[in-house]
């Protein structure tokens, strides 16, 4: 493993942990959607400049990504479903609650398991941690576009009442 691998794995890790530590615990969700919708973009920002034209790409690399970026949506629908939505004094506040936690664990256990077949069948999607971080970020905005969607249903139903 190279240096260059190793820090693009410990950031990866550390994204991971910050994410998951403020998804489960009951945060503010931002009345800006640029709030919201930052970090993702900006993981899969630097995601795609990593695999962008470093190497060549073969079938099995586009079916890893294919098949990582659908298991990324659908986690990120499934565990945006069942986070859990409220008001408290005018402000939206959500988590994903332990259904959540354990459908991102799965989502994670799952993508590793890609990033290690991809590794052994020699696919160069696996250099660097740039697919994972894609991955990872339309995860989290697929599940950020669920849990926005169900805070303005919320916040429909609270203003009629």
């Amino acid at each position: 493993m190279s240096f260059g691998t190793l820090s693009n794995a410990l950031v990866v890790i550390a994204i991971v942990v910050v994410v998951l530590i403020r998804r489960i615990s009951c945060s503010e969700l931002k009345n800006s959607d640029a709030d919201a919708w930052r970090g993702p973009l900006i993981l899969c920002g630097v995601g795609v400049y990593q695999i962008y034209g470093k190497h060549q790409y073969g079938a099995i690399d586009v079916v890893l990504l294919v098949i990582g970026a659908v298991v990324a949506l659908a986690a990120g629908y499934a565990s945006g479903m069942v986070a859990q939505v409220e008001r408290r004094a005018g402000k939206v506040f959500f988590r994903l609650g332990i259904p959540g936690l354990g459908i991102m664990v799965a989502y994670l256990v799952v993508r590793l398991g890609l990033a290690g077949a991809g590794h052994l069948l020699g696919a160069a999607t696996t250099v660097g941690g740039g697919a994972l971080m894609v991955s990872l970020g339309a995860n989290l905005l697929t599940q950020t576009l669920v849990i926005q969607s169900k805070a303005h249903r919320e916040a429909e139903e609270y203003s009629v009442r």
